[in-house]
């Protein structure tokens, strides 16, 4: 009972702590995780029972769910396109390149999510997603601007979506907030919410990823943990496992980044779990063997075990001297930054080699 104690106590000051950081801004527009578009005023389109990110999702539904978008719709052509996991093709649904924001009812609340569509969606063609979680407090279009992963989406052509959690929290397992106290099920509801992208884009089922800062790297984990039929792959920022047990039905690829001066969620543990015990835990999980890769580029120092089961990678890239912080983001919200690595881009490179089986 201590435990739990000191845990909420914890969490409480993190709240707090977290909540200041936003209030001023975290020093710099790429780094302002409380700014961003709101999903209720995008332009381009009308707004249907959509919640923001800085508002609390509580209470029943009110209005039916909705979209609203940035983009053109896509349109449908005689290209003759497959994905590289052999998905097949479909109609797109109906929304195409830009920002939109969607609405789904799950577990008797109104949820919401940003979307990124790229420019060169194809809406025949399966495309990979990735899912990025927001931290303790912020919201989703902060967690947009923190990441800075739209721009790698262009580059690379996946979808990226930006899920929106109850009162700014995930309920991650032992940590955060109003989703841990109102036992609120967040991963029925990305699995609601993936079922929902499939209606409104092309996706590829085997190619869906969870990436995501702090509480969202936490969220990260869990599904991990409880969701292997519906995630390939994960790459937590700031995070390290809060859900016990964690039983994932099969091999799954895990690529972390963690800083070694993060005081919010402390390299070496503490309520929670360190990150190298973390790392351990999936090279278990996974039953890696033999001795990691480590490639060193000076602060940053990645250890993978590549010989895993079913043919997926554990990582751990650990930084030197980093906060609090999302990598390759300048601006952090607590403590120093780290622009050697960008884990956006890092991210994307270690889920394109890995897919559903």
């Amino acid at each position: 009972m201590a435990s739990v104690e000191l845990r909420a106590l914890v969490t409480l000051a993190l709240s707090v702590v977290l909540t200041a950081c936003s209030d001023d801004g975290g020093g710099g527009s790429t780094g302002n995780l409380t700014s961003g578009t709101d999903p209720s005023t995008t332009t381009g389109g009308t707004t249907t029972g959509t919640t923001t990110g800085s508002e609390p999702t509580t209470g029943a539904p009110t209005s039916e769910p909705g979209t609203t978008t940035t983009g053109e719709p896509g349109t449908t052509t005689g290209d003759d396109t497959t994905s590289t996991t052999g998905a097949p093709l479909c109609d797109g649904g109906g929304l195409g390149p830009g920002d939109h924001t969607i609405t789904l009812e799950h577990g008797g609340l109104m949820r919401s999510a940003i979307i990124h569509v790229p420019t060169d969606y194809d809406p025949q063609a399966p495309t990979p997603v990735v899912l990025n979680f927001h931290g303790f407090t912020q919201n989703a279009a902060g967690q947009q601007q923190l990441s800075g992963m739209n721009p790698v989406a262009e580059e690379h052509d996946f979808i990226v979506v930006y899920p929106e959690g109850v009162e700014n929290s995930w309920n991650a397992g032992l940590c955060c907030g109003q989703a841990v106290i109102q036992d609120i099920d967040d991963i029925g509801f990305v699995r609601a919410l993936v079922a929902r992208l499939h209606e409104e884009l092309c996706i590829d089922a085997k190619r869906v990823y969870a990436a995501g800062m702090s509480n969202g790297g936490y969220i990260s984990h869990r599904l991990a943990c409880e969701a292997t039929d519906l995630i390939a792959a994960i790459a937590p920022v700031s995070a390290t496992i809060v859900i016990d047990p964690c039983t994932p039905s099969r091999p799954i690829a895990v690529q972390m980044f963690n800083g070694t001066n993060d005081l919010l969620v402390p390299y070496d543990g503490g309520i929670y779990q360190s990150a190298p015990q973390s790392f351990a835990d999936w090279v278990d999980h996974d039953n890696c063997s033999g001795e990691p890769d480590v490639i060193h580029d000076g602060s940053v120092t990645c250890e993978t075990y590549d010989e895993c089961d079913a043919g997926v990678s554990v990582s751990l890239c650990t930084i030197e001297g980093m906060g609090h912080c999302w990598p390759g983001n300048p601006a952090c919200p607590f403590g120093t930054p780290n622009e050697e690595l960008d884990a956006s881009e890092q991210a994307w490179n270690f889920f394109q080699h890995h897919s559903l089986p």
